[in-house]
């Protein structure tokens, strides 16, 4: 089990972030096509109790991958901390079916295009979703490099937004007053 620590930030443009990580010499990893899928039981056990149970299915130029993906409740840090596990897995449906069959229920599903950097020790996601925009999300061993990062790229006037995309989704949709649970680019 790993300590997963970010801080997530709110942009209008990745423009002038991308050209400070080419400045600055980071890493770029790739484009990423993702689609979050969280499930949890029929009392919200888990978004109750501060933890998520999701499959991601990632898409790249080089393939498709899925992953299981557990998240304990945060933890007393500066920035959005918590205990993460997380699997490699070869069948999203299969998985799914499992958990039904153990009384979870698919609750919500997002898509999201994420541009990944690695920089100064810790991972820089680009991230864009539908219905809440842009964001910069940083990862990385401890508050002070993920800080540094932040400062680097010119980000450290920006406030951390500390909910996780699944409470900024469920957020959104509420305002919406909408019924829909699988949100997408394509939003007819």
């Amino acid at each position: 089990m790993a300590l997963e620590i970010e801080l997530k930030l709110k942009v209008d443009d990745f423009g002038p972030i991308k050209e400070k990580l080419k400045q600055l010499g980071a890493e770029f990893e790739g484009d990423f096509f993702q689609a979050d899928a969280y499930y949890d039981d029929c009392e919200d056990s888990l978004i109750n109790s501060d933890r998520c149970l999701r499959i991601r299915k990632h898409k790249n130029h080089l393939g498709e991958a899925i992953e299981l993906t557990y998240k304990g409740a945060r933890e007393n840090h500066r920035f959005k901390s918590r205990r993460e596990i997380g699997l490699k897995v070869e069948k999203a449906e299969e998985l799914a079916e499992l958990f039904q069959e153990l009384g979870y229920k698919e609750k919500l599903t997002f898509e999201k295009k994420r541009g990944l950097w690695e920089f100064g020790g810790c991972k820089v996601a680009l991230d864009e979703l539908p219905m809440l925009g842009k964001f910069v999300e940083i990862e990385g061993p401890n508050d002070n490099m993920i800080e540094r990062a932040q400062k680097e790229l010119g980000l450290g006037n920006l406030k951390h937004t500390p909910q996780s995309y699944a409470h900024l989704m469920e957020e959104a949709i509420a305002k919406t007053g909408s019924k829909k649970r699988r949100i997408s680019f394509d939003l007819k």
